[in-house]
């Protein structure tokens, strides 16, 4: 069976998914296969989407752990945090029990990561535009962590985070260091960009640590369904914790 070390589900945010499930599998070792159900967000980030999001997440829960999976991802910490943080736990033990399988909400995964590298000050980088800078920032602090701030180039749209260079995320990095040079760790925000192959550049290159949406939610996700080992190449929280 092609998943037989690990079958993950994820409930993707983005109606049009395409650089996640990429960056999935040239992440996790041979063996880890990807259940994947899109959701309500397309080009803007509305709260119509984010309540639509949710509903159709706890449908496609349930459908993911019928079909076999040792592990099921809540995406999008917009869609997460529109449930409060505080809540969430509750949220994913409550589902978690009721269809027979681990649950983990993307936030928390995020939250954990940032936890797990020793995060302190952390600058976030993403692609929805400097209009959601705060919104980003307000996020960040919401998982507990503080914000030094937020940068964005001109928004692409979701449907367009597939056409960005794989250099942008280098490129932003290097931004926000020199524009907070008191930043321990960057955040890639939103894991339908391309972050993964510029993480471990980045963290040679800068001295930082480097939380990616995706890769914190791949991160746990594994470890959950029990898939352990280091993995090169992606930064230090896949590599040592």
């Amino acid at each position: 069976m092609y998943g037989h070390r690990a079958r993950i589900g994820y409930c993707s945010p983005p109606f049009v998914t395409e650089v996640f499930a990429y960056e999935f599998y040239r992440m996790v070792p041979n063996g880890v296969t990807l259940l994947i159900t899109t959701l309500e967000v397309g080009n803007e980030y509305t709260a119509q989407a984010f309540s639509g999001s949710q509903e159709r997440a706890i449908a496609a829960a349930r459908a993911m752990a019928e079909a076999g999976a040792d592990v099921v991802i809540l995406g999008g910490n917009p869609v997460n945090q529109s449930l409060g943080m505080d809540n969430l736990p509750r949220i994913c033990e409550e589902l978690a029990a009721e269809i027979g399988t681990p649950v983990i909400a993307s936030a928390l995964a995020q939250r954990d990561a940032l936890t797990a590298l020793g995060a302190r000050k952390v600058a976030t980088v993403h692609m929805a535009g400097p209009d959601h800078d705060e919104r980003a920032n307000r996020q960040m602090r919401a998982l507990g962590f503080e914000s030094v701030g937020a940068l964005s180039p001109e928004a692409h749209g979701l449907l367009g985070y597939g056409r960005i260079s794989e250099d942008e995320a280098l490129t932003l990095a290097r931004q926000a260091k020199a524009r907070w040079p008191e930043a321990d760790c960057i955040h890639f925000a939103n894991g339908h960009w391309p972050t993964a192959f510029a993480i471990e550049p980045v963290e040679l290159e800068l001295g930082v640590t480097v939380m990616a949406s995706a890769q914190a939610v791949i991160w746990q996700a594994l470890r959950v369904a029990g898939v352990t080992e280091p993995i090169e190449g992606f930064g230090r929280l896949l590599r040592e914790h």
